[in-house]
């Protein structure tokens, strides 16, 4: 495998797309999705969207040709399980059995894959548990996406749920021994709360309000189209940022959050959260970070305090944090 790797996120609203030589990265973009290309997590149009990734990286220059990708939630099952010690070609055949009230295809129509968090033992020293993260995929799902890409120029290595992509970072960052993470993403159609013990998932917790409500709120203050409102939102065009409509849905988006973590805290006791690293496209709205941070009892810090090396600015690393976590899988 070449040491170039491309890492793709491809949201509702923005293509993110990065470009890892192995140990630095070297390119950092998004691209505006066409409408109705990406519905719900779901691409409508698989040859559609391999169609626009080989033009955007056609116009952005961008090489390589290995290549990885988030995994909508809609599509990948992720669960913390715990069984007793066993052996990999055990592992291999129980898996899908943990995840049975949960698929709604047949267990051969799915690809399996874990993570060992840790490995209890007994005072004799005899494996005991195993503590692990195991996520299933529908087989069909990745070729649709292996197909896509191939479609666009490139080769998939890799496709994983996004909190995969967070635990990587948290990995290639290093010194998470006994600490919490939580990353708040603040995506298009949803904020997403994902919360770790070192580089162990614990939880996610959705809040099903995104930018996309502070576009219509825009939009509607100000009489305008709504792909209008969303470029009026990222210039800060007339302080659309801060008006009261769009202050409201911040508001709405923070009284959340808050509830999330109190939610996690009632029901893990000995969780001391203390912070949270922002990413998504809201990590640029001051007004909307201020609103969650006055609301909750967190330390808000920006994601790029967690990614490697870079050869560009924080500002545009920040939206690509989970395309980075999926390049450097």
């Amino acid at each position: 495998m070449s040491k170039t790797m491309l890492g793709f996120d491809i949201g509702a609203c923005e293509l993110k797309l990065v470009q890892w030589d192995g140990s630095k990265v070297r390119r950092a973009l998004t691209a505006p999705m066409p409408d109705n290309l990406v519905k719900n997590g779901v691409i409508i149009s698989y040859p559609a969207m391999a169609d626009f990734i080989k033009e955007t990286a056609r116009e952005n220059r961008v090489s390589g040709r290995d290549c990885a990708v988030i995994l909508p939630a809609s599509h990948a099952f992720l669960r913390r399980i715990t069984v007793p010690a066993m052996t990999e070609e055990q592992l291999r055949v129980n898996l899908p059995y943990e995840f049975r009230d949960f698929l709604t295809l047949g267990k051969d129509k799915y690809f399996y894959d874990y993570a060992v968090n840790s490995l209890d033992r007994d005072e004799e020293g005899t494996p005991k548990q195993l503590d692990l993260t195991a996520a299933a995929v529908p087989k069909e799902v990745i070729e649709d996406y292996r197909d896509m890409f191939r479609r666009a120029g490139f080769r998939l290595r890799t496709a994983i749920p996004v909190e995969c992509a967070y635990a990587n970072l948290l990995r290639a960052h290093g010194d998470t021994e006994g600490k919490e993470f939580s990353f708040l993403d603040l995506g298009h159609t949803a904020a997403r709360l994902h919360i770790f013990s070192g580089t162990r998932f614990e939880a996610t917790r959705v809040i099903d309000i995104g930018l996309g409500s502070v576009d219509e709120a825009i939009s509607d203050a100000m009489g305008v189209d709504e792909h209008v409102a969303r470029t009026y939102k990222h210039t800060d065009y007339q302080g659309a940022q801060t008006l009261e409509p769009a202050v409201n849905v911040y508001n709405a988006i923070a009284l959340d959050f808050r509830k999330a973590v109190n939610f996690y805290g009632f029901n893990n006791r000995e969780s001391n959260l203390q912070d949270a690293w922002c990413c998504g496209g809201g990590v640029h709205i001051a007004a909307l970070l201020k609103t969650i941070g006055q609301s909750v009892e967190l330390a808000l810090h920006d994601v790029s305090e967690l990614l490697p090396p870079a050869a560009q600015s924080a500002e545009e690393l920040s939206v690509c944090a989970a395309a980075i976590g999926a390049a450097i899988q």
